[in-house]
């Protein structure tokens, strides 16, 4: 085990909250952590505590606003006046809202300039990001306010110290038939867990034949555990990799399922940058590109074979959730009952609270890395097949391209756009796989050019004095092998 681990979390109750977490309690919570002088329905103080508790739900941007938990479209200042009247009620109660105390706290936090910003709707930059580290639905950039699509999922807030994790172990030895996925599993979504405002460099990918194999249940639970707010649901990856893609990178977790991708083309290059990258780049409808932080946790499900994923490919952990209690199997009874129990202990946010804080006291093996996917030590039958499968086309396909130009020379540049547009494959692999074939690289002169370039040349021939010489008196110059065998 890890010893290097933190020492368990716990849970405990929530504090008493500060400005900054305003936006992000309910309105019991609120009355709490903003004290009204209800006696005092027009004094100062009140207009203040109300003007914070206004500002910490809008922003406003262009002469527009926003509603901070949902900014996808403008409402008028009259509209924001409604809305927070009836906020403000729902929140206290027992104060008594008069027209002039109305006024003032609307003139106070809406049209007055001045120089408490925490009375104030804020100047919305239009940019948004999630920043589970922060408590604060706002932070501040040269005195304009972002926003933090972060929210505290609510079962958090329930005070639920015990921890508990029989059942979802259950879960996992029911659809992972082999027990390093379910070991690995638990390892990586703990780290998520206990890591949340970081991210992981690699993403899981859920496999099966059939349906009803319980990859839409885990999906399912783990927006529970990452909450319901900062999860995203998708069906397929066009919504990650199309152009207007914030409303969904700004989230915690996202569930992609029927993933389909083919190997080198742009939407499978998004996914594997989207995947390890911690800074990215998104658009939303009506807004400039701008770069925000990723800390986006990926699950990924699929019915069809993942055969675009490349041997060395480290961003995805594949796991085989074929069993027999599928929709059609013959443990399909058993299995359904299982999961009808599974539904209902799913429905209770105690058993959320309960399971996540065995997550967070979960440590990790030693070979775990969140950074790195070591796919070399994984033994599991499905990734030992895609590893060999992939190289296998892959080099089988090299052999006969090379093959058919009947060039026995070939100069590196050439080799890269091969990969790159022939076989949809990483150029990183040129050494290796050239060298699987016997051929040898060698740096030399040609072209008129002052510099040596790198060749590959096949074993039974050699290059001198920019000449390709071999068996049988082969002898061709480098510049016509060069011209020729871009047009493979």
């Amino acid at each position: 085990m890890n010893d290097t681990m933190p020492a368990p979390r716990r849970n405990p109750a929530r504090p008493r909250a500060t400005i900054n977490d305003q936006a992000q309690l309910s309105p019991p919570e609120l009355s709490a952590a903003i004290p009204i002088d209800e006696q005092e329905t027009n004094n100062e103080t009140n207009i203040k505590r109300i003007a914070t508790f206004i500002a910490t739900r809008f922003v406003r941007r262009e002469g527009k606003f926003y509603v901070i938990k949902a900014p996808s479209g403008p409402i008028s200042a009259t509209d924001l006046k409604r809305v927070a009247f009836h906020q403000v009620s729902e929140a206290f109660p027992n104060l008594k809202l008069s027209d002039e105390l109305w006024a003032a706290i609307c003139k106070r936090a809406i049209n007055d300039t001045h120089t408490d910003k925490d009375q104030s709707v804020a100047v919305w930059n239009g940019k948004q990001a999630c920043l589970p580290a922060e408590t604060s639905s706002l932070y501040w950039e040269d005195a304009m306010a972002s926003l933090n699509t972060w929210m505290p999922p609510e079962y958090r807030k329930l005070g639920i110290e015990d921890s508990e994790d029989t059942l979802f172990d259950e879960l996992l030895d029911r659809i992972f038939p082999h027990p390093e996925d379910r070991f690995r599993f638990k390892d990586w979504l703990s780290w998520n867990l206990q890591n949340e405002a970081d991210k992981p460099a690699w993403s899981v990918l859920l496999y099966s034949q059939s349906k009803g194999t319980g990859k839409s249940t885990l999906g399912r639970l783990l927006g529970l555990l990452f909450g319901e707010d900062n999860s995203m649901p998708l069906n397929g990856v066009t919504k990650l990799t199309g152009r207007f893609n914030k409303t969904v990178l700004v989230k915690k977790f996202i569930a992609c399922e029927e993933v389909k991708l083919k190997a080198g083309t742009d939407a499978g290059n998004s996914i594997k940058a989207l995947i390890s990258e911690k800074e990215i780049a998104v658009e939303g409808k009506g807004t400039n590109t701008e770069s925000i932080q990723n800390v986006c946790v990926f699950l990924m499900t699929t019915n069809h074979y993942p055969h675009w994923i490349e041997p060395d490919d480290r961003r995805f952990y594949v796991i085989d959730v074929n069993h027999s209690g599928h929709a059609s199997g013959p443990d399909h009874e058993e299995f359904g009952d299982f999961m009808k129990v599974f539904y209902d202990y799913m429905k209770e946010p105690a058993n959320i609270a309960r399971l996540r804080n065995a997550l967070l006291a979960h440590r990790q093996a030693n070979s775990f890395n969140p950074r790195a996917l070591n796919v070399s030590e994984i033994d599991t039958p499905i990734m030992q097949s895609i590893s060999q499968a992939s190289g296998q086309v892959l080099q089988q396909a090299l052999e006969e391209l090379i093959a058919s130009s009947q060039k026995f020379a070939i100069p590196q540049r050439n080799l890269m756009k091969l990969f790159s547009e022939r076989l949809k494959a990483n150029p990183n692999r040129i050494v290796h796989m050239m060298n699987e074939l016997g051929w040898r690289s060698s740096r030399c002169k040609w072209g008129g050019v002052d510099y040596g370039r790198v060749i590959w040349v096949h074993p039974d021939y050699q290059v001198a004095n920019g000449r390709v010489l071999g068996p049988d008196s082969y002898d061709e110059a480098v510049d016509a092998v060069e011209d020729e065998v871009e047009l493979i």
